[in-house]
């Protein structure tokens, strides 16, 4: 009786620990101003980490597209400028990150300025800002944002010890 006891409670302490690290707090609603909490550091690193290639964030903020709420990186890579965006979830007045969100990216090919082509409050394209056309001046590509929210916890971590 008392080794099923334990056994449950373990299991049931595993599956707390495991539910609470599938969401990272980011940011939220301070006097009606959105802002980033005190992890700017480390969602930077996160980016570019993300990335791979040599990929520079230049600024990072939570952004409104139409009816959703986006973590949006500005960037350079080789002297192109590139975007990314993660889904983010509201609870309450904070800015959640979930593991299961999508990692959006758009990249200037032959364009000065692409930006993110939205469709039923989802991102799933980008236009080139001087044509107003969906075409392929802009690289747009879309995955899951495990990666990031991997490193994410890393660069946190790494903060925590410093």
């Amino acid at each position: 009786m008392i080794k099923t006891l334990l056994l449950t409670f373990f299991l049931s302490f595993h599956f707390f620990v495991s539910a609470q690290n599938s969401s990272i707090e980011i940011g939220g609603i301070n006097n009606g101003v959105i802002e980033i909490n005190n992890h700017q550091g480390a969602i930077v690193k996160a980016f570019e980490w993300t990335f791979r290639d040599g990929t520079k964030v230049t600024e990072i903020k939570i952004e409104q597209l139409s009816n959703s709420y986006f973590l949006v990186a500005t960037c350079t890579y080789q002297t192109r400028k590139r975007i990314a965006a993660i889904d983010l979830e509201v609870a309450g007045i904070k800015f959640v990150l979930k593991e299961d969100a999508y990692f959006k990216m758009c990249s200037a090919v032959a364009c000065e300025n692409c930006r993110f082509f939205l469709e039923n409050n989802r991102i799933v394209a980008c236009k080139c800002e001087e044509t107003g056309t969906i075409s392929n001046h802009c690289h747009y590509r879309s995955s899951q944002a495990i990666t990031f929210f991997a490193n994410l916890q890393r660069a946190i971590k790494m903060e925590k010890e410093d």
